[in-house]
């Protein structure tokens, strides 16, 4: 299962909650071994399992939007006191805090799903444009459109936010 990860991480970067993301990669290779004799040997595995995660996000988003989500009580979230001393990586938005500032993870998370996706997978997972269009079913144009609206939000967002760090956007010898 060498693919483990990437699948884990993009299902994280899909859904934004640790125990989701894994019942969704989950999900998706349960779904892979059970089709495995549709894999055509000498393809791209990788693809294949993302196109399996894909429909099987939005499986569950159709499911959702049919039932309603479901939330224990044990699960409904109350106010904590903010503790600067301790690390807590509960959720696809603490990681990120962990990593980058609030302007960054709130630009990042107003994309529109399809092209967060998109970002996620060509400039974090580094996945070449045609298996990004192979995985989403979509034309190379559309993702590179994708990406490059999705790239036009986050720098128009940012703007002010890299002026204030003292970016100014010209590349210094």
């Amino acid at each position: 299962m060498p693919h483990l990860d990437s699948v884990f991480r993009t299902a994280f970067a899909l859904c934004g909650r640790h125990s989701e993301a894994e019942d969704l990669a989950q999900a998706t290779f349960l779904k892979a071994f059970g089709q495995f004799a549709s894999f055509r040997p000498g393809t791209n595995c990788r693809a294949w399992l993302m196109r399996i995660l894909r429909n099987s996000w939005i499986d569950r988003l159709r499911h959702r939007k049919v039932t309603g989500s479901e939330l224990q009580i044990d699960q409904i979230p109350l106010a904590a006191p903010e503790s600067e001393d301790q690390t807590h990586w509960t959720d696809a938005q603490d990681i990120l805090e962990s990593f980058a500032d609030e302007q960054i993870i709130e630009a990042l998370q107003d994309l529109p799903e399809a092209q967060r996706l998109v970002v996620f997978l060509v400039d974090v997972e580094q996945t070449p444009l045609d298996e990004v269009a192979e995985i989403l079913d979509v034309a190379v144009g559309t993702v590179k459109s994708r990406a490059s609206r999705a790239r036009a939000k986050l720098k128009t967002r940012l703007m002010a936010h890299a002026a204030d760090l003292g970016f100014d956007g010209r590349v210094k010898p």
